[in-house]
């Protein structure tokens, strides 16, 4: 299992767009560890942004995010070479249509941090099976409400 961090900063949240998606790999699934999340705007606003379930793929996929490791590095001084297999793309032709929805994250746009963390023994992670099938994907962070700029960490443990 290899961690890594997924990041977007000082965006805005979209009501029909996802802020991110994220595609596992044909042959790794992943977890989601922890949703780090904090309003970026100059003024208070009420946000709610949600992690969802996509029921049909998106068309076109573009502007990617890669996802960094956060091993430290072993006894030469080098960092393991990143090995998530899947894609993390920030805009659509096409957005996918979103399902069910996981996980909600209510935040103030005015520097309010939220903050959610799987149990240790990882019994509520977040699962995403792999086979490289965008319409079993994640979409994170379509606005249930509030379109402010928002910042998020998403740590996510690819196996």
């Amino acid at each position: 299992m290899i961690i890594y961090n997924i990041i977007r900063s000082n965006t805005a949240l979209s009501l029909t767009a996802d802020f991110f998606t994220i595609i596992a790999g044909a042959v790794r699934s992943f977890l989601v560890l922890e949703i780090d999340a904090e309003g970026d705007a100059a003024a208070s606003a009420y946000n709610e942004f949600g992690i969802y379930r996509v029921t049909t793929a998106g068309v076109t996929p573009g502007g990617a995010i890669t996802p960094v490791t956060v091993e430290a590095p072993n006894l030469t001084g080098t960092t393991p070479a990143l090995a998530f297999s899947g894609t993390v793309p920030t805009t659509w032709a096409t957005q996918p249509v979103v399902g069910a929805l996981i996980h909600n994250c209510p935040i103030n746009a005015n520097g309010q941090r939220y903050f959610w963390r799987c149990n240790p023994n990882l019994n509520n992670a977040i699962t995403v099976p792999g086979g490289n099938n965008a319409a079993g994907s994640l979409s994170v962070g379509r606005g249930i409400s509030g379109t402010s700029n928002i910042s998020l960490r998403l740590q996510v443990a690819e196996l």
